[in-house]
């Protein structure tokens, strides 16, 4: 199957129509955080799916794919840092959030440099430590969400609930499955594992995506001031 028709590609077009949709229906601020990012996100695999597809730089196409997947996962990593300094309410919550970005941007320089290099490979370490936070991200967010002053708040109407919740599935996901590719594609289960890996990966974005689109649905309207 063509790559511009996979599955994940799909659903992120589509959480990307859904934000630029809501940025003129609601321009809440969650959306207009998502909606640079949304963008970039697309265009870097559309660039990295035409690379593929038509091979027209040869080995050089390997190595412009992987330097744009490294940095394309560093902008990523540091976004959801971002995010999360926006909408956690506690303070030790914030500055945690806020010093996991200079700490995961010097990882991913001395990880570029010294280890996995910038354009070899694509750099797997960065992607552990980046999930990690995020995952812990995620559930100091569930705990901020049970604490006495917002256990009244109904949960399916707030935005970064859903964010959360694609979040943590996604990354949660991606570690185990990305942990047993090597088992996945061995000699024994090579075609069934590739196809079980897809099948997994496919299905965690479809979630992920899914949960940014039904952010963005619950997202209130901008207030209107005179």
């Amino acid at each position: 199957m063509h790559r511009f028709f996979s599955l994940f590609f799909i659903f992120e077009v589509v959480s990307l129509i859904c934000c630029v949709f809501f940025y003129f229906k609601k321009g809440h601020k969650l959306i207009v955080y998502f909606l640079p990012f949304l963008l970039l996100t697309v265009g870097v695999e559309f660039i990295g799916n035409w690379w593929i597809d038509h091979d027209i730089f040869g080995k050089s196409a390997s190595f412009g794919k992987n330097a744009m997947y490294n940095i394309f996962s560093a902008v990523e990593f540091i976004f959801y840092g971002f995010l999360f300094t926006r909408f956690f309410k506690k303070k030790v919550f914030k500055r945690l959030a806020a010093l996991f970005i200079p700490f995961f941007t010097v990882v991913v320089l001395l990880n570029m440099i010294y280890v996995q290099g910038f354009n070899k490979t694509y750099n797997t370490n960065p992607l552990l430590i980046g999930s990690f936070f995020v995952v812990l991200f995620c559930c100091c967010y569930f705990y901020e969400s049970i604490l006495p002053d917002q256990v009244d708040l109904q949960l399916t109407k707030q935005p970064f609930f859903w964010i959360s919740c694609g979040l943590l599935i996604f990354y949660l996901g991606s570690v185990i499955i990305n942990a047993l590719f090597e088992y996945l594609t061995s000699q024994d289960l090579k075609a069934e594992g590739l196809k079980i890996y897809s099948i997994i990966n496919n299905s965690l974005n479809v979630f992920l995506y899914t949960s940014f689109c039904i952010a963005f649905y619950v997202c209130p309207k901008r207030k209107k001031t005179f």
